[in-house]
């Protein structure tokens, strides 16, 4: 296997060892295999500047940005290749998420462990006790099914469906109010939403939450400014508790939720992409007179057979069947791997080796990352 990356690359989040602008076509990584054998990694994600890797040993590598300790490793660092966070080694971590300048991880005992920023009490921890943290703290969260933060709120799903938010809700993107039906402007500790249960996948954008029940139910709250809760924006700007959106569409339990900044995607079994939301950069993968009523789910027409799905910022990285990698969105920093800067409007095959089929996806908020196999 091997690993390449491309696109934002300040703070080195690319972890191909070097700093620089931009990388506009992918570039391999070489990891040395005693340390990080890409044959062995599972998941990649990132943030605004920084990326962690998870391997099939329950292992987390980081690179990027540590302004805010997001790496869980040393401070006021940038690392300019991936590093193990030994403070995890004690854990067999099963998955990951990041903020935009925050990290968190899920022990295979469904512990939550959170690290980085929380000048927005997005670790759920009093922002005047810990207003930043370098070395991971366990949550008083059990039983943690999923994980996911947006610019400055995060939401935790448990074993037992049951959804917590902490961070920022001055958007409403808490899905929690007050006596008197306001957001709830922020939550230093985890506050479980009473009207939801039953719940499997959680997505943050910038200023919203959007979920799925294990029956296929989508719910979403927050800001709506861009159609980004499902919702039509002229009726329903911002929605301050859970609201369930009608796709007229059978979900199955097989379907994925993910969410960009300000456009939502959910990849189906049977490899449709159903999308809604901002569509200025071209993130539904159209121009936008095909989608004038953007904030309506609909599914999209020229993408089929996709395997995985991966979403930043504003840009989507998608696996097909076949091996291929197609990418549309935002490209203002080349994240969307075709060698340009100018957004892409319609999925486009990246700038990759057609003949090697890719296995894996990933990206941050403006940086992308895909695994090659070896052979043909």
């Amino acid at each position: 296997m091997q690993l390449f990356s491309w696109g934002a690359n300040t703070y080195s989040q690319l972890g191909n060892g070097v700093k620089s602008e931009q990388c506009v076509l992918p570039v391999e990584i070489k990891t040395e295999k005693q340390l990080l054998d890409p044959n062995n990694i599972k998941l990649i994600t990132g943030g605004g500047g920084h990326t962690l890797i998870l391997t099939k040993h329950g292992k987390v590598f980081a690179c990027g940005s540590n302004s805010k300790g997001q790496l869980g490793l040393d401070m006021d660092t940038q690392h300019l290749s991936f590093e193990e966070i030994k403070c995890l080694q004690p854990y067999h971590i099963t998955d990951i998420a990041c903020g935009w300048e925050s990290s968190l991880a899920i022990t295979k005992n469904g512990e939550l462990l959170v690290w980085g920023s929380n000048t927005y009490c997005q670790l759920g921890q009093s922002k005047k006790m810990i207003p930043f943290t370098a070395i991971p703290v366990k949550l008083t969260v059990p039983n943690v099914r999923s994980v996911a933060s947006g610019l400055r709120h995060s939401g935790i799903v448990t074993r037992d469906g049951r959804v917590l938010m902490c961070g920022s809700g001055k958007k409403g993107q808490l899905g929690l109010t007050d006596s008197n039906g306001m957001p709830l402007f922020e939550a230093q500790s985890p506050q479980e939403i009473p009207a939801l249960e039953d719940v499997d996948n959680i997505a943050c954008g910038q200023h919203h939450t959007v979920v799925m029940t294990s029956s296929g139910r989508i719910f979403a709250w927050g800001d709506n400014k861009y159609g980004q809760l499902g919702l039509d924006p002229s009726y329903f700007p911002s929605v301050f508790s859970p609201m369930e959106i009608s796709l007229n569409l059978q979900l199955d339990t097989c379907c994925k939720l993910l969410s960009g900044w300000t456009h939502v995607a959910i990849l189906t079994g049977n490899g449709k992409i159903i999308n809604w939301g901002r569509n200025t950069y071209g993130q539904l993968g159209c121009h936008e007179y095909q989608r004038p009523f953007s904030w309506e789910p609909q599914i999209m027409n020229n993408v089929e057979n996709a395997t995985q799905i991966a979403i930043g910022s504003e840009h989507n990285i998608v696996l097909l069947g076949t091996g291929q990698i197609v990418s549309w969105g935002w490209n203002e920093h080349g994240n969307c791997g075709i060698g340009t800067e100018e957004d892409v409007r319609v999925p486009t095959l990246i700038g990759l080796d057609t003949k090697r089929n890719a296995v894996l996806v990933g990206t941050g908020a403006g940086h992308s990352f895909a695994m090659l196999s070896d052979g043909t």
